[in-house]
């Protein structure tokens, strides 16, 4: 019982190593370290215009709070080494009131934003390693829908974190067995920044795309990909604290050498998780068609089963009255 458990768990480990060996060379063959960097430069290109956007819906609104909370929001999970100066820095350019974008701004803003979406997409078309054939008008009026669906969605995130805090202080209010506000308060931000980082994700790999893929196909890159993120986060947030000395090496870039840094180990993890989820798409196709395969063949050995079967009956069935015949025959003679 011992020894089967045992083979059963060096089997799984095996076919994980297999998965993670073809997630690498897929990376590798798809110029993954290229594109990583293509797509982290295009993030840092697009952040602030995407910001300018979401801020600028909440300043016309007059809701300079919900403005400081998308800033807050959009640097959730950053090393505080990094977000601390960027948060601070665009929270007192962004919440002023942007009447520009009722100009012809707007659309250089929405085009700007929107080429970090075309960066992700040329990334996961390579990973899915399907050739994408949308017109390119297309794919970018795609993009500039993804990111205003971004935009309102982190929009409308802020404005429920804003109202929670009020909301739970009257609840516990009337219930004090709720607990404390400020704790719930932090856990309600997490969580929902969270869920709103993987719905991001999932819409990405199934959006972006040229082709169409399962929901729940796009789940182990998704969680991949956040996985990495929170551990790159940790990490490179740690080795800054510690060890990093940009200055002397970037001078006074230093610090924005170290956001191109940190985007670029995000982009290498979301390329990654694209990988992941073709990797598994292709070994299912691999097995169904090894299962059709064998059914066919296993159907194929049954029929020439049944085909010798009824043979040999029709055979029999047919040799005894020309035995009886050949008998009489002899008799009579």
């Amino acid at each position: 019982m011992v020894s089967r458990g045992l083979d059963l768990a060096l089997g799984r480990l095996k076919s994980l190593w297999a998965i993670c060996y073809d997630v690498y060379v897929r990376f590798a063959a798809h110029d993954a370290w290229a594109i990583s960097s293509h797509v982290a430069l295009s993030v840092l290109l697009a952040l602030f215009p995407f910001l300018i956007v979401v801020t600028s819906i909440a300043s016309l609104i007059g809701t300079d709070e919900i403005a400081a909370q998308v800033v807050s929001l959009a640097f959730e999970g950053w090393p505080p080494a990094l977000s601390g100066p960027l948060a601070g820095e665009i929270t007192r350019v962004l919440t002023g009131r942007r009447l520009d974008l009722l100009t012809v701004g707007v659309v250089l803003l929405l085009w700007t934003s929107s080429s970090a979406v075309e960066a992700m997409r040329v990334a996961l078309v390579r990973a899915y390693g399907v050739p994408d054939m949308r017109w390119w008008y297309w794919t970018r009026l795609q993009s500039i829908g993804f990111m205003l669906l971004g935009a309102v969605g982190m929009f409308l995130l802020a404005f429920a974190v804003v109202l929670w805090g009020p909301i739970w202080n009257t609840a516990t209010a009337y219930i004090p067995d709720l607990g404390a506000a400020t704790w719930n308060a932090l856990a309600f931000r997490y969580i929902s920044t969270s869920l709103f980082l993987m719905g991001g994700l999932m819409l990405a790999h199934l959006w972006l795309p040229p082709q169409r893929i399962p929901v729940l196909a796009t789940l182990p890159g998704t969680f991949l990909t956040m996985l990495l993120w929170l551990v790159g986060a940790a990490v490179f947030g740690y080795w800054l604290s510690r060890w990093a000395n940009y200055a002397s090496t970037y001078a006074g870039l230093g610090s924005i050498m170290a956001v191109i840094f940190f985007l670029y180990i995000n982009s290498v993890a979301f390329i990654l998780g694209g990988e992941l989820n073709a990797v598994l798409a292709t070994r299912r196709r691999t097995r169904e068609a090894r299962e059709a395969s064998e059914a066919e063949e296993q159907a194929g050995k049954e029929d020439v089963v049944s085909s010798k079967e009824e043979t040999a009956r029709d055979t029999s069935g047919s040799g005894r009255p020309a035995r009886r015949n050949s008998k009489r025959n002899k008799a009579g003679s």
